[in-house]
């Protein structure tokens, strides 16, 4: 059943009878909230779903991760990280096949939103980006033709150091297939460093939000406390130029978040 979703007046009037700008009630918020929650969930099972029925793997990150890991906010977004073997299916009706041996090549994020279009059309379509020059575009989950909608990225593996994920080290929650938490943590923290850094004052401004995040993954006190006891790098999911950059990241966050630095220390960082 698609999810109701709320309207709220967003106008006032006061005493001089000039239009005001109020604030929507708690409830009204979080009743908006859930009903996107939904909407996210729904696109993020039927995804998920239409890949495993290819073969292929994949495990969701970023806010939507965090979400099912633990952490309060509301994500607005599937975030999809999709592996797959040189070889995934036998099948030869596909223009991505291989006329030599009749199997199915490695597929790029464009050839992913394309098979997912193949699999639904009545609930994926595709947007321009911001940017119209651009010549990707950017598939978006809608629970019929002009309802309650959502974006959902596909990346692959070396988009932004992603490493290829074996099935064995995907985690299922809420029959969802989710990213490592340690892999979930380092990535948010890779987001933060390049809003910070990020020219376009829209991106810069997500960092704020970014360190929110960092701190409610690090606040998962039963998680955290399962990378301290490992401590090392896990090297099939860390390249090393990553892990480099996540050493210094994490000098960079505490630098700015002094009362986060023993933290980091216990999960053996560096913090100076």
């Amino acid at each position: 059943m698609e999810p109701t979703v709320p309207t709220a007046t967003t106008a006032t009037t006061n005493g001089t009878g000039k239009g005001k700008k109020s604030q929507r009630p708690r409830a009204v918020k979080t009743q908006l909230q859930n009903a996107h929650f939904a909407i996210v969930l729904e696109a993020a099972r039927t995804v998920t779903g239409i890949f495993n029925a290819h073969g292929l793997s994949c495990a969701v990150f970023g806010s939507l991760a965090s979400k099912l890991y633990g952490c309060a906010r509301c994500p607005k977004d599937v975030d999809l990280l999709v592996s797959q073997d040189p070889v995934y299916d036998t099948s030869s009706d596909s223009e991505s096949s291989d006329s030599t041996s009749g199997k199915r090549a490695t597929l790029d994020a464009g050839q992913l939103k394309d098979l997912v279009l193949r699999s639904n059309s009545r609930n994926f379509y595709l947007k321009m980006p911001r940017d119209p020059s651009a010549e990707y575009r950017i598939l978006w989950y809608r629970t019929r033709y002009q309802g309650p909608e959502c974006k959902v990225d596909i990346l692959i593996p070396g988009t932004m150091h992603l490493p290829h994920l074996r099935p064995e080290r995907v985690l299922v929650i809420d029959t969802i297939p989710v990213v490592p938490f340690s892999l979930l943590l380092y990535h948010k923290l890779q987001g933060w460093d390049d809003h910070c850094q990020a020219e376009e004052p829209y991106k810069k401004q997500k960092q704020h939000q970014d360190a929110g995040d960092i701190r409610r993954l690090m606040a998962l006190k039963h998680l955290i406390e399962g990378l301290r006891q490992t401590k090392s790098q896990d090297e099939e999911l860390f390249s090393e130029e990553f892990w480099a950059l996540t050493v210094e990241r994490v000098k960079r966050y505490c630098e700015i978040f002094q009362d986060r630095v023993e933290d980091w220390k216990l999960l053996g960082f560096e913090t100076s």
